[in-house]
């Protein structure tokens, strides 16, 4: 990363946001007095506060991410006590993961940490960069996805 206009650099500006994002995350996580989760789960909590209950495979979906690292992020959060899991009512070979109440007081608390980080992130930024910043992230994103090297 030789100038900030190096647009050969993206993946390790990508990596390198990505690592301050979470370490920033994890901080905050900790003066909440909450250090036995980490940033990646976050998105299944989020997912969770806004659908409520989901099946495995929409979970999944939804966080885009693959059914067994999802599993692994919920058998995570269930054995610490944040979410459980439970037979579908309407599929018995199917569960669905629903929060417990430790999990949901963890509602407030993500909502602070990220309204703080999107405010750290954009900083000084202006509403025209920032449409620009994310636009073209989403460009490149969407260009990985189609690539047959890319496994989501």
């Amino acid at each position: 990363m030789n100038s900030p206009n190096n647009s050969d650099a993206i993946i390790a500006l990508a990596a390198s946001i990505r690592e301050q994002a979470n370490t920033y995350i994890l901080n905050a996580l900790s003066r909440h007095g909450v250090g036995d989760i980490l940033p990646a789960h976050g998105a299944v909590l989020h997912a969770l506060f806004e659908s409520g209950p989901l099946k495995m495979n929409e979970l999944a979906e939804r966080i885009k991410r693959k059914k067994n690292t999802v599993t692994g992020l919920i058998g995570t959060l269930e054995s610490r006590g944040y979410c459980r899991r439970e037979p579908d009512p309407q599929d018995a070979r199917s569960q669905i993961v629903l929060l417990t109440e430790k999990g949901e007081a963890m509602r407030r608390i993500q909502d602070e940490i990220s309204v703080d980080l999107l405010q750290l992130v954009w900083g000084d930024v202006g509403e025209d960069e920032k449409a620009a910043c994310t636009q073209t992230l989403q460009k490149v994103l969407r260009n990985l996805q189609q690539s047959e090297s890319t496994i989501i």
